[in-house]
């Protein structure tokens, strides 16, 4: 195991900046974008576990890298996206150039729990036109930023509902999340599919000139077969924004149902059963201040910490949620 992991360190020396392993004192964490869940969750995981363990979070680190970091174990935990975690036991996407490495290090990463990172903002300015998903057609869509899994699930989306292709039926635009949301307000797309948590001011904030519209999936659509497939995909969920949720959303006082994208903290697999165990406790030990912190958190509860995984969980973990009297699937094991 040790000299497999530390000749795909050296392989991975173009994509990442992680050294050698952890000290055993300090559990080293990483997160991504400080405006998201995916560094929040961590910085409390660090905040609840005080008491018992030196957590230290690096955030606004990409997730995916993060994700290989912990297979090859020079970092402790990590935020993973659950769609990326699909690409890395199929070794496909951003580590189809590390293919059989990135499969074979997969096996090394347990989770503690699962998460709703964010949902599918499919937002449109209300004097853009587009008030159906029907009018994307022939519109300029930014669908995510160039890197990581985002558009696929958001082309994926509009493919479900409508049956478009990007660049086919309508201009797909890539670019980074802060260049996208600069030209979303200048006018230079018609459509953001903007990730967000549920109630993030920075979703609202796009509105404090004109008003915005979101485009929630039709009650038709969820019962087609095309729908069902696009959320077979592991990482994918469909969620509720609730009506009143944005101030300056003009179809506001109506629910919008969302696609969403499940996350998980992922741990590698020689992490000490009694350190994962501790914790997931620390967690939802802590899980109602986590809701008062952000709403966004609020899916998370113990019924739901193993929500899409599609990776097996640290025996650790699997403790604490049979202390808790939860049944764990045989293959979450």
């Amino acid at each position: 195991m040790k000299p497999f992991r530390m000749t795909l360190a050296a392989a991975l020396l173009a994509i990442t900046t992680g050294s050698g392993p952890a000290l055993a004192e300090t559990i080293k964490a990483e997160g991504g974008s400080a405006a998201g869940l995916s560094a929040l969750v961590p910085q409390l995981l660090s905040k609840y576990a005080a008491a018992d363990h030196n957590v230290r979070v690096n955030i606004d680190q990409t997730l995916t890298r993060a994700a290989l970091k912990v297979a090859t174990g020079s970092i402790d935990l990590a935020v993973m996206p659950a769609g990326a975690y699909d690409k890395m036991i199929t070794g496909s996407g951003p580590y189809q150039n590390l293919k059989e490495q990135a499969i074979e290090a997969s096996g090394n990463v347990r989770v503690l729990f699962s998460f709703l990172g964010g949902h599918v903002h499919a937002m449109t300015y209300a004097d853009s036109g587009v008030e159906t998903w029907e009018d994307l057609r022939g519109q300029r869509v930014f669908v995510g930023p160039p890197a990581g899994t985002f558009s696929s699930q958001t082309t994926g989306m509009i493919e479900a509902i409508t049956g478009m292709k990007p660049g086919e039926d309508y201009e797909a635009i890539k670019l980074a999340w802060s260049a996208a949301n600069q030209a979303f307000e200048d006018g230079k797309f018609d459509v953001f599919m903007r990730s967000g948590t549920i109630g993030s001011a920075a979703i609202d904030q796009f509105g404090s000139a004109k008003k915005f519209r979101l485009l929630s999936v039709p009650a038709e659509s969820l019962e087609t077969e095309a729908w069902v497939k696009y959320l077979a995909v592991p990482g994918r969920a469909a969620d509720v924004l609730p009506a009143g949720t944005y101030q300056n959303q003009i179809n506001n006082d109506e629910d919008v149902m969302a696609s969403a994208f499940v996350m998980f903290v992922g741990v590698n697999v020689d992490m000490a059963e009694q350190t994962a165990y501790d914790l997931t406790k620390a967690m939802f030990d802590n899980i109602d201040n986590a809701h008062s912190v952000n709403q966004g958190l609020k899916p998370l509860t113990l019924e739901n910490a193993t929500v899409s995984l599609n990776a097996r969980l640290h025996p650790g973990a699997i403790r604490y949620y049979e202390e808790q009297g939860l049944e764990i699937p045989a293959e979450l094991r």
